[in-house]
């Protein structure tokens, strides 16, 4: 097809042969195979040269103008056919096969033969016959070839004679587009200059016939075609000449295909097209046919772009085709942006005809307006959308190149629909649904637009590209404006809600407030100026109100929490504030109905009122003639209720409606007479008796102030029954401080007096005097009332009471207090009872008194010589709060400060402890454990701690060198919780040994000492997790080391009583007692035999221990010096032991793992070089005593200044394998024993066949080298 397109055909046929077509079917079969292909086309015929260049198949076109290279068209025939047969005009060519050469045979076509008009038919019998493939999926694949074709308009494909579809292409004159000066119109690397660009309406119509139906389908698009100059450097041609078939052309054509929002609602619902409908998915790269990559973006693009082998997607390996496919992209990027803009651009100029013109910013828009404006957002979503960029496969670079360069190619800003028309991104803001209600000047995206595009526009967002609504744009929007009430509304939810100022400095919050205008009144004021906010529950909206109290109409919008997070200054207008302003109204006090409604309005308020607002307010007032009276305006401390009858002309309130009788009296409105005229006339005419006065208070108590009952509290005007002849024990009556009238001396004040009950009387309590003339006594009376407002005690303070019971009162007094409290605990005194008082008031059974948590009930507790409770008292235990036993801390301090003293009494106090060891915490048992409190005799004088001593019994090892106990059955096992053990642990022994190593060798013998070391390696690592006891076991000589020493002496093995033993071959081994420090680890018996130090014994259970304590191997306290003398030389018996070596390297090596040898095998058998010298001299030096020995050796290894180690031998008769062994054994091992040395010397000295018949894997190992 893409040939077609370039030979200028209009149409393309497409014929599916079967095997035996019947022309006489009215109906296609599908089922039957294809055994042929005919393509044809109406273009021009074939040339001479396009003859010469098909005979060489793989040529391919060299006009530099069209797309093919390499033939890869016409190869891809041999792919279904093997002997292609072409016809065009006059002429014909055959392909056929000889033998495996494939020949062309040319021919004329006779004239009879000839087709009429301009047509070229390729004729391709299949290999094999096949049945018909999906004919959909092929339809869309012709669709898609035929949207970027220059030429061709009609692809109709055939089955036998049955029309199968039809594909037509309707191009409608184009439409050239300016290029803007704002844009780039060359490449970055100058490769491609944009010289013009023709946008054409495309309609497309697909018909398909089947056995059903006809079906019709059809879709409308845009193509943009671009037309570009190409400039490349010479060097840059020829490289592209050699990679890519022929030199880059003077002019390229670049194509992007796209549908917008009208041809979208415009297409119908199809099946073939939907391949060559970008939107909504991903574009692809077209060269000449659709490739596997996508564009990023909902646009096709075709072009002379230089694909991979595959031809899947663009080539990005090659130096050259990189930079051209690049250049290429950064054009569509170009391409692009100009579709966009000339899209963004139409729409602007409709929204600026239609709906900017006439219309302001506060009135709604009409139905028309709407429905255009909706038009409208959803035409520029559509383009945003549509060139919205996303990732690009298969190669993510297409699709980044196309971006960059889509905001790249231009000098101003992406351009966008917003709430004031199409304007560039910088100018535009992201919207904020919070603030479009009060922000109307400031171009926003609309929000359908937003919503839908949210993910491009964040991305925009996130490129700096545009920004979100900020706190600036609001200070200009308020500054151009002032703002209506409902914008005013809008505006502070915005502030109240989402957008916190925690964010905003100082500086701009103070700007926000005082450029926001709030109308008040007729004048506009700014919104720093006010402080209040009206509740019109509380303060009446049609009564004047202060200047800085906002607008009703805003703040009704609003709760109070809302207005505060508005501005903490804003508070709601109080009561207090309100009346500091209305009180200046001149109406205020001289006009009746005013000052009524005034105060009806604090009346309905007052009871909800905080007390220093009351007082505030009654402050205000004081000094206001605000009340109306028979007499006229008054103040309050002037009025009198109408109940006050005492006078006749006392001015009396007058309202039409009261207010609350609460708010009048507060003013300080009169009920009855002052108190002080009631003293004058009881007091100043004579002696007075109380009764009388007790009398008058209780009628008039409900019109009493609080300030008369304060004054009445704090006056001694009450005697006490029998002052002289009995006294009270406790309390003691206070008597007035100040310096009183004849008529107060020898009074009290009512709260020292208690009523005059028998019970109290009793008690002997003060009791106030009560006289048979009004009455007795009656605690119901309001006369009683009274009193006990004033202070006159019901009944005694339970302190009061308790101190009473203690001693040291009188026993007759005590025994009553403490039965009054035992009989009202329950009730009088219930929830005031704490048994933590510190009154000493409960007798015990020494005689003493306690508190409730001094004494207990268990008498076996007395044993720790703590208080028990008197047995009289035990019924009332749960009423009293008293334990049974002493808490666990009680009982933890008792026994450390007093332990017992003897072994009885010892026995006692566990055995008393055993029975509440269950109260006692885990930190009290390990204080327990550390704590000295266990008896050893009946002196007191010695005490152990628990982790010290032991159980007795007789088979207890080591018992006579441990400290045991026994207390009873009982008591032991209250002592085992404690922490005394049955028998020493590995631990307990460590420790035990570490600080008498000379007892336990004396009392247990050398072997039974071993033993014991023996248990405690074999625990080491709970011994090495107790740091303390692991440096008291270095620091302490209990480790046995032994000397061996030559003796004269010989005869059967005998312990002696010093700790040597005499062993059999004139040997005697000594044994004694040291720091581990002292004695060595046994790593070569010859230096044992040579310094014969204290050494460790030679068991690998006890040399850990030793060796973890601070023992150290007794080679590595012994300094070697080896000293070759005579010159070294290689001899036959050099190289044979050289050569064994290399052979036996890997045996030696094999049996050793990797952490224990300092060399490896490479470099054993290439750093190691034997050599034979006349005499070795060795010179060891035990270095803690600095003793030294020399003697003659045989063999040594020395090494020199490039670390090449040197085997040296002593030249004689026969070669010493043992000290080779032990030679090789320390240089190559990094702990080497004598078994070591013994095992090597086998593997040097043993054939390999001895070796091989012994078990060893001889050429395994040798073969593993």
């Amino acid at each position: 097809m893409q040939n077609s397109d370039d030979a200028c055909a209009k149409g393309v046929e497409i014929v599916f042969e079967t095997a035996s077509p019947d022309s006489n079917e009215t109906v296609s079969d599908s089922s039957t195979k294809i055994k042929r292909v005919i393509f044809k086309n109406n273009g021009m015929d074939f040339r001479q040269e396009d003859w010469d260049r098909l005979k060489k198949i793989a040529e391919g076109n060299p006009d530099e103008s069209k797309i093919g290279v390499f033939g890869v068209g016409f190869y891809s025939l041999f792919s279904i056919c093997e002997e292609p047969f072409i016809s065009s005009g006059k002429e014909c060519m055959a392909f056929y096969w000889k033998n495996d050469q494939l020949y062309v045979k040319p021919a004329l076509i006779p004239e009879g033969e000839q087709q009429e008009g301009s047509c070229t038919t390729f004729l391709l019998d299949l290999r094999e016959p096949v049945h018909l493939f999906d004919m959909d999926g092929f339809a869309r694949f012709l669709a898609r070839s035929l949207g970027f074709t220059d030429n061709l308009r009609e692809v109709t494909v055939y089955l036998d004679h049955h029309l199968l579809f039809r594909i037509n292409k309707d191009i409608c004159e184009s439409q050239p587009m300016v290029i803007p000066d704002a844009m780039h119109k060359t490449s970055p690397q100058n490769l491609f200059t944009l010289k013009s660009v023709d946008l054409l309406s495309v309609k497309m119509k697909a018909s398909k016939w089947s056995q059903e139906n006809h079906a019709v389908e059809e879709i409308f698009l845009r193509t943009a075609s671009g037309k570009c100059d190409v400039r490349v450097p010479n060097q840059f041609g020829d490289e592209m000449e050699r990679t890519a078939g022929k030199r880059p052309p003077r002019e390229t054509t670049l194509q992007l295909l796209y549908i917008g929002h009208g041809e979208t609602e415009a297409s119908t619902n199809n099946t073939i097209f939907r391949d060559l409908l970008p939107f909504p998915e991903q574009g692809k790269i077209f060269v000449g046919f659709p490739t596997h990559q996508t564009t990023g973006f909902c646009g096709h693009v075709a072009g002379r772009f230089i694909p991979t082998v595959e031809r899947e997607s663009l080539d990005f390996v090659d130096k050259y085709i990189k930079v051209w496919n690049r250049e290429l992209l950064s054009v569509v990027g170009l391409l692009s942006r100009m579709i966009y803009e000339d899209e963004l651009g139409q729409i602007g100029n409709i929204y600026n005809s239609s709906i900017l013109s006439g219309n302001t910013t506060d009135e709604p828009e009409d139905e028309d307006t709407a429905m255009t404006r909706e038009r409208l957002e959803n035409r520029a979503l559509h383009a945003l959308r549509a060139f919205q960029f996303h990732e690009s496969t298969p190669n993510p670079r297409v699709g980044s190149y196309i971006d960059d360069h889509f905001f790249k190619m231009s000098k101003s800003g992406l351009s966008v629909l917003s709430s004031h028309g199409v304007k560039e991104l910088d100018k535009v803001r992201i919207p904020d649904p919070a603030m479009l209600p009060f922000l109307k000047n400031l171009p926003v995206i609309p929000t359908s637009v937003y919503s839908a595009s949210r993910v491009s526009i964040d991305r925009l967002e996130k490129a700096g590209k545009i920004q979100r609504i900020c706190f600036g744009d609001v200070l200009e929007e308020l500054k151009s404006r002032t703002l209506t009430g409902t914008q005013m509304v809008a505006m502070l939810r915005w502030w109240m809600g989402g957008n916190s100022n925690s964010s905003i400095s100082d500086a701009d919050i103070k700007a926000f407030f005082n450029t926001t205008l709030v109308y008040s009144g007729d004048s506009a004021r700014p919104l720093s100026t006010f402080r209040w906010f009206v509740n019109p529950e509380l303060t009446p909206v049609d009564m004047p109100l202060p200047p800085e109290t906002l607008p009703y109409d805003i703040t009704k919008n609003f709760t109070e929490p809302g207005l505060h997070m508005i501005s903490a200054k804003w508070q709601e207008l109080d009561l207090h504030e309100w009346t500091r302003y209305i009180i200046e109204e001149p109406d205020f006090e001289t006009s009746s109905m005013f000052a009524e409604k005034v105060l009806l309005v604090l009346s309905r308020g007052w009871n909800q009122m905080p007390e220093v607002s009351q007082k505030a307010i009654v402050a205000l007032l004081a000094n206001k003639k605000c009340i109306p009276t028979n007499y006229g305006m008054k103040t309050p401390n002037e009025s009198y209720f109408d109940t006050v009858t005492l006078f006749p002309d006392l001015p009396v309130m007058v309202f039409t409606t009261r207010p609350h009788d609460r708010l009048l009296i507060n003013m300080g409105a009169r009920q009855i007479v002052e108190l002080r005229l009631v003293f004058d006339r009881l007091v100043n005419a004579g002696s007075w008796d109380h009764m009388q006065l007790v009398k008058y208070l209780a009628s008039v108590r409900n019109k009493l102030s609080q300030g008369e009952i304060e004054e009445l509290r704090s006056r001694p005007i009450f005697t006490k029954k029998d002052l002289i002849k009995h006294k009270p024990t406790h309390p003691k009556c206070r008597q007035s401080t100040a310096a009183p009238s004849a008529q107060f001396a020898n009074r009290c004040l009512a709260n020292t007096l208690y009523t005059p009950t028998e019970t109290h009387i009793a008690l002997g309590l003060p009791v106030i005097e009560w006289k048979a003339s009004i009455g007795n006594w009656n605690e119901k009376s309001d006369e009683a009332d009274l009193l006990f407002e004033l202070g006159l005690e019901r009944s005694p303070r339970m302190n009061d009471l308790l101190r009473l019971a203690a001693s040291p009162n009188e026993r007759v007094i005590r025994t009553r207090a403490l039965q009054y409290f035992l009989d009202n605990v329950k009730g009088l005194y219930s929830g005031q009872y704490d048994p933590s008082v510190d009154i000493a008031f409960l007798p015990t059974t020494d005689g003493s008194f306690q508190t409730p948590l001094g004494c207990f009930t268990n008498k076996n507790c007395s044993i720790m010589d703590f208080p028990i409770l008197h047995q009289d008292l035990r019924m009332h235990i749960t009423l009293l709060c008293v334990e049974e036993n002493p808490s666990s801390d009680k009982l933890l301090d008792k026994l450390l400060k007093s332990p017992p003293t003897s072994k009885a009494k010892a026995q006692q106090v566990f055995e008393y402890l055993l029975s509440v060891q269950a109260s006692f915490l885990d930190n009290q048992w390990k204080e327990l454990k550390k704590a000295k409190f266990i008896p050893l005799d009946d002196t007191g004088m010695t005490m152990v701690d628990p982790q010290s001593c032991y159980f007795y019994r007789e088979d207890l090892p080591y018992r006579d060198l441990l400290i045991t106990i026994d207390f009873g059955q009982s008591a032991n096992q209250f002592l085992k919780a404690c922490g005394v053990k049955e028998e020493p642990s590995p631990v307990d022994l460590a420790q035990l040994v570490a600080r008498s190593p000379g007892e336990f060798l004396k009392h247990e013998g050398v072997d039974r000492y071993w033993s014991i070391l023996r248990r405690i390696a074999i625990h080491l690592d709970a011994i090495k997790s107790n740091e303390s006891l692991l440096a008291e076991l270095r620091r302490s000589p209990f480790l046995l080391g032994e000397i061996t020493i030559q003796n004269e002496a010989s005869g059967s093995s005998e312990s002696m009583a010093d700790g040597r033993q005499v062993m059999n071959m004139g040997q005697v081994v000594k044994y004694e007692l040291a720091l581990a420090s002292d004695i060595y680890l046994v790593d070569d018996s010859v230096l044992q035999q040579i310094f014969t130090p204290l050494c460790a014994p030679t068991e690998d259970l006890l040399e850990s221990l030793y060796e973890s304590l601070g023992s150290t191997w007794i080679s590595e306290k012994v300094e070697e010096i080896y000293e070759p003398i005579g010159q070294p030389k290689n001899t036959d018996r050099t190289y044979a032991l050289q050569a064994r070596i290399e052979e036996r390297a890997p045996l030696l090596l094999s049996i050793h793992s990797t952490d224990r040898l300092t060399f490896n095998l490479d470099w054993l058998t290439t750093n190691l070089k034997v050599l034979e010298v006349p005499r070795i001299q060795l010179h060891l030096k035990f270095i803690p005593t600095g003793v030294t020995k020399s003697e003659e050796t045989t063999v040594c290894i020395v090494k020199d200044r490039k670390e090449v180690h040197y085997l040296m031998i002593k030249d004689q008769a026969e070669m010493d394998y043992f000290d080779i062994g032990d030679a090789l054994a320390k240089l190559l091992l990094k702990r080497k024993r004598l078994n070591d040395s013994i095992w090597w010397t086998n593997l040097l000295l043993s054939s390999l066949e001895n070796l091989k018949r012994k078990g060893f894997q001889v050429h395994r190992i040798l073969n593993a080298k």
